[in-house]
């Protein structure tokens, strides 16, 4: 079993729960899930390694991450700008844009506290920060279908009754397993059969 860990974002539930609702209807429509698709959050440092004995100090660090920002004021507040799609991944995303500059300097600074605990490993991949919330990952649908999804997605988006901007509501720690994934988590193999459980949950 292949394990990783993830520091997630999740915003206010009022949004959070709206967003879940444009999620199942897009994958429901498109016959596309995974197991990490129950949880609706928005990837901060995605997929890293951690050794076991590392995730106290991990906790420290993350909690101080969230303390900083939550000190500081306003706190990290977002929009959201559209829907776009990567072919190469099969994925459609809710674009995700700053308010107030905040989520940048959240996103290096937990970059900073997972390189100061011992053995772990930030990914390559994991290193562009780019802010946005999957509705689909990693479908395997023909590029004409994934277009169409992203249409559907818009669509069902301008329906819906989100905010226009959003507070940031807790900062989490994930751990990921995922048989399939092996040592290369970059690639999405980790869709056919990944599961996960929060650890950890600091407020913002």
């Amino acid at each position: 079993m292949s394990i990783r860990y993830g520091i997630e974002l999740v915003f206010d539930p009022v949004f959070t729960a709206g967003v879940y609702r444009l999620r199942q209807f897009v994958c429901g429509q498109f016959g596309c899930w995974a197991a990490e698709m129950h949880m609706l959050r928005m990837q901060v440092v995605p997929y890293f390694e951690c050794p076991e004995e590392g995730l106290p100090l991990l906790d420290q660090e993350v909690a101080q991450v969230a303390s900083g920002s939550k000190s500081r004021s306003p706190g990290p507040e977002v929009g959201w700008n559209g829907i776009s799609e990567d072919e190469e991944s099969g994925s459609v995303f809710l674009d995700i844009s700053e308010v107030n500059g905040t989520l940048t300097g959240l996103y290096h600074s937990a970059i900073d506290a997972v390189s100061r605990v011992t053995g772990s490993q930030v990914p390559d991949f994991a290193k562009n920060f780019t802010p946005r919330i999957a509705l689909l990952e990693y479908g395997g649908l023909p590029p004409a279908i994934l277009a169409d999804a992203t249409e559907c997605a818009r669509g069902a988006a301008s329906a819906l009754t989100l905010p226009v901007t959003v507070k940031a509501w807790r900062l989490l720690i994930v751990q990921y397993s995922s048989q399939a994934a092996g040592d290369d988590w970059s690639h999405g193999r980790w869709a056919n059969d990944v599961g996960w459980k929060q650890l950890f949950s600091y407020t913002l």
